[in-house]
């Protein structure tokens, strides 16, 4: 047998690991020991008869190292057969294995290469038991190389739990090995929206450790540290390690930017990506869709919060009883069930310790320094004569990673020697004694003055300056902000952003900027200049906000949805900024805010923003004034507060009638008719508000108002029986919504039109209305409108006795109306399951969603699809041969169509008289007044409880 000595700089590592080993030690006490036995001698001699050398064992893991990839290759296939094929006794011994090559060095003790180490055992955890898995890097070794019998599966990127860059992993196949597993054990697995990090996690071993089992026993865990001790960093390492364990993933709400208490809720509901529930507090919308799922939560950056966090923590917990929750904060939650985690600083040297450059690299604080100088200085080396110096500054900086990070960029400028001079004469305070009795927060101060002190006066100005922003920035946005003829801008970030001060990210192909919140904090802190630069920051975002001028900008209006998204937090600040200082602006601002969450739904906020700014009423003119009233009336509508949404129109109305103002009385017309719309008893009141709409609309030449006026009218003629002059209407305001370059409202249009081709059972028409919207919502992530699309589409497949793909569609849109709390598409989409279902012969199933259809508009007042479900449950008693009562909802679809404009309830009468008759000549004369005599004298209430109370096999 050839034992070979270690190879180094270039290492392929072999990982293997027994699955469940605690469960086979729990259920075989007296037999494991011998499989272990086993289980060793054939992995030791599998390796090293393939020139591998095994340099370490963790209780039955194997670290092993190859000079050649093929050789690791060969030892774990050879190994998983021999393991395959032993006797064991019940103790059934199942192994793991990963490779992966990259750079280590042997140095005479073990491997130092920590990343490259990490990602094996990475790679190696995301294997099943019997299973060989190969990293990108071996695979590419292995191409001209590998052995004869031996392929390898491409499995595709996934993402590791180490949260670095995706890695391509290859699965080894060969004759004698298991080849069919479950998907790997990565993050793609789970739902997330962890970061990829562009840098690995260093050490923390003992801490996830003790996390992991303190958040399997609890369900509240609070990391509590000062800031820059990494625990945000770790917290995401904590999750991505326990992911398996939550079915329903592991999200994180960044909080850092928020400084609304009330926006918390808000922003959990944006990252879980919710809908806002309309008429329904966000709290209850986020308990509604917690409730049953197991979920972890991780809080970011809560101090500035504390109390808003603590208080909807015990809520979501005690509602939610799969949820658990990891905080990051300077303080305790001090919430019921709290566990606290203090977050310590990395182990680093003391001073009195004399180290070689070998002992120094045990410390988490000297490893992560040297990752960190090696990404900005690639020569950068430790050596026994800066070995002290590098002690020395890790130690002053008591161990913070982020201290440590900004240190260690400084070597692409300095030795170590010069750093740690600057360390001593910054920290002056700091010689005496052990900086671990001094308060964190004060030491990251330090930290960060020290850092401060090292910039160019230059450098000083637009650091400070950059401070105004607040998610983040462009380079355009900090040239018209932040220029002031007093430096280079260009030159002056990107030093800023060499000196580790700024970082950068690459958002959907534009590149942002952003400072680290505690430093912002701190540049904020330091500015002492005047109000300028948040007066320029204002009225950037205000430009940027500005709906009304997107053709003279030449920006479309799907770029203008994006743009608003990624700045929503800069526009927040703008328009508090506003308030205070410019609250006639501030409302344009407002006004261009209140457009995008009519546009991404989200009312809640701008019906917020809105009632926050009425208290401003002393300080707006008075047509201000009134705008603001027109948008909470429309985020009020939009939100089923129907009679504030009534009030605020009439009072912007006449606000607008007194001053004048025409396009304000247009627009505050166009609002009360889709309000008054509701009511079927308003309809000549209706009429008239969008009669008087369109009138001013013409007469402004506002071509996007013509357009909602028409397309607003389609549906009282639609509604009245004048189906040509309806079409006529719509095909003219989807005319005018192309030429204005309205993408939401052509979508939306397009949407109706395949539903009146389908209804004229034009279907190849109707297919090309549905692919064109579709198209235009899933590029602007319009989920009410995929759902309208999808209905359709269902209906298309339906007519086509396509039923399976048609049930598929439907539940793809049911599943999106919940989740967005679209009622009326809710209830449309459980009457076209229903249908669906009865066409499949489910007579139960059917029933049940035409019922659920009909509480469903109970609930909401929406009873424009009772007469379609009356009709439908009836059919379905009939053919379930339940004749008396398919004969009541006959009588009850008459009933309630009787008297009413209902063009397709009065078309599905003339067929229920035919199935009537059938009935008549079935169920006895007797039976069958009887039966007539009860109905009628039913109301509608009535009526309705009685459906709802008939079991659904009748």
């Amino acid at each position: 047998m050839n034992i070979q000595s270690p190879p180094t700089c270039n290492v392929n590592f072999l990982f293997t690991d027994i699955v469940s080993s605690t469960k086979l030690a729990q259920d075989f006490p007296d037999k494991l020991q011998h499989s272990l036995e086993k289980h060793h001698k054939i992995l030791r001699e599998s390796i090293e008869s393939n020139h591998g050398f095994v340099f370490e064992i963790i209780g039955d893991a194997f670290c092993c190292a190859f000079e050649n990839a093929d050789d690791a290759v060969i030892a774990a296939v050879n190994a998983q057969i021999k393991l395959s094929e032993e006797k064991w006794d019940e103790a059934v011994i199942n192994v793991r294995m990963g490779i992966h090559s990259g750079s280590a060095e042997w140095n005479g003790e073990k491997y130092m290469g920590y990343l490259t180490l990490a990602r094996t055992t990475r790679i190696m955890s995301a294997a099943h038991g019997e299973q060989i898995i190969v990293s990108n890097s071996t695979f590419d070794l292995l191409k001209k190389n590998i052995r004869s019998g031996i392929s390898l599966l491409d499995l595709g990127e996934k993402r590791l739990k180490d949260l670095i860059q995706p890695v391509r992993l290859f699965q080894v196949i060969s004759k004698g090995i298991r080849e069919n597993f479950q998907p790997l054990k990565t993050l793609d697995d789970r739902l997330n929206n962890l970061p990829i990090q562009l840098t690995g996690f260093i050490g923390r071993e003992k801490e996830i450790g003790e996390i992991k089992k303190l958040l399997s026993t609890g369900r509240i865990l609070t990391l509590v540290g000062p800031g820059g001790t990494g625990k945000t960093r770790l917290s995401m390492q904590v999750a991505a390690e326990t992911m398996d364990d939550f079915d329903d993933g592991v999200l994180l709400v960044e909080l850092a930017p928020i400084s609304d208490p009330s926006l918390i809720p808000f922003t959990i509901a944006r990252t879980l990506k919710i809908n806002e529930e309309p008429g329904q507090d966000t709290e209850i919308t986020l308990v509604n869709y917690l409730k049953d799922k197991s979920t972890l939560i991780i809080l970011d950056n809560c101090e500035h919060l504390i109390e808003a966090c603590a208080v909807l923590t015990e809520k979501l917990l005690k509602k939610c009883s799969n949820l658990k929750i990891i905080a990051t904060s300077r303080e305790a939650l001090k919430c019921e069930g709290e566990m606290m985690y203090k977050v310590l600083s990395l182990t680093h040297p003391q001073p009195e310790d004399k180290n070689t450059p070998l002992e120094l690299s045990q410390y988490e604080a000297v490893r992560l320094f040297i990752e960190r100088a090696l990404s900005v200085n690639p020569s950068f080396r430790v050596t026994n004569e800066n070995a002290p110096a590098l002690a020395q500054i890790c130690f002053q900086l008591d161990g913070i990673p982020l201290a440590i990070e900004l240190a260690a960029a400084r070597t692409r400028l300095m030795p170590l020697d010069k750093i740690c001079e600057k360390l001593e004469h910054r920290f002056k305070l700091l010689t005496g004694g052990r900086r671990t009795a001094l308060p964190r927060q004060q030491t990251l101060k330090a930290l960060i003055d020290w850092s401060y002190d090292l910039l160019t006066e230059d450098e000083k100005i637009l650091f400070k300056k950059l401070a105004v922003f607040s998610g983040g920035w462009t380079f355009e946005a900090a040239e018209i902000i932040c220029e002031d003829g007093q430096y280079d801008l260009m030159d002056t970030h990107s030093n800023l952003q060499d000196k580790s001060l700024i970082n950068s990210t690459d958002v959907s192909g534009t590149i942002r900027f952003s400072l680290l919140e505690s430093v912002r904090q701190y540049a904020r802190e330091k500015y002492d200049g005047n109000e300028d630069i948040y007066r320029k920051h204002f009225l950037y975002f205000k430009d940027l906000s500005d709906y009304g001028n997107l053709n003279a900008k030449n920006i479309t209006q799907i770029k203008w949805i994006r743009m608003i998204e990624i700045d929503l937090n800069n526009i927040r600040s703008a328009i508090d900024w506003g308030a205070d200082h410019e609250p006639d602006q501030a409302s344009d601002v407002v006004a261009g805010l209140l457009e995008f969450c009519a546009l991404k739904g989200y009312f809640s906020e701008g019906h917020r923003i809105c009632r926050k700014m009425l208290d401003l009423k002393s300080s707006l003119k008075e047509t201000n004034y009134a705008k603001m009233l027109y948008y909470i009336a429309l985020s009020s509508h939009y939100l089923g507060n129907i009679d504030e949404a009534q009030k605020l129109g009439e009072e912007a109305l006449a606000i607008y009638r007194k001053a004048g103002e025409k396009y304000g009385i247009l627009k505050s017309l166009s609002v009360l008719g889709v309000v008054s719309a509701l009511d079927s008893s308003k309809m000549e009141i209706t009429k008239n508000y969008y009669n008087e709409s369109l009138a001013l609309a013409v007469e402004l030449d506002a071509k996007n108002d013509i357009a909602t006026s028409l397309y607003n009218i389609s549906f009282i003629e639609h509604l009245e029986g004048n189906l040509d002059t309806a079409i006529m209407h719509k095909m003219q305001a989807l005319d005018l919504y192309r030429q204005t370059n309205d993408t939401h409202n052509t979508a939306l249009l397009l949407a109706h039109l395949a539903s009146h081709e389908f209804n004229n059972k034009n279907i190849t028409e109707s297919r090309k209305y549905i692919e064109e919207s579709l198209l235009i919502c899933n590029e602007i992530d319009d989920k009410f409108l995929i759902s309208i699309n999808l209905i359709v589409l269902g209906n298309v497949h339906s007519f086509q006795k396509e039923y399976e793909d048609a049930f598929e569609v439907y539940n793809r849109a049911l599943a999106i109306v919940k989740e967005g709390g679209y009622k009326s598409n809710h209830l449309v989409a459980l009457h076209s399951i229903g249908k669906t279902l009865a066409s499949l012969k489910d007579y139960g199933g059917a029933i049940k969603n035409f019922k659920e259809s009909i509480l469903l508009g109970k609930e909401t007042h929406i009873d424009y699809f009772l007469s379609r479900n009356l009709y439908e449950l009836a059919k379905a008693y009939y053919d379930l041969n339940d004749h008396q009562t398919a004969l009541s909802h006959f009588i009850f679809l008459k009933k309630i169509t009787d008297g009413h404009n209902d063009p397709l309830g009065k078309e599905l009468l003339e067929t229920a008289l035919t199935f009537r008759n059938k009935l008549s000549e079935i169920i006895s004369i007797e039976n069958y007044q009887a039966i007539e005599l009860k109905a009628k004298v039913l109301g509608k209430e009535e009526i309705i409880d009685f459906v709802l109370s008939t079991k659904n096999n009748g």
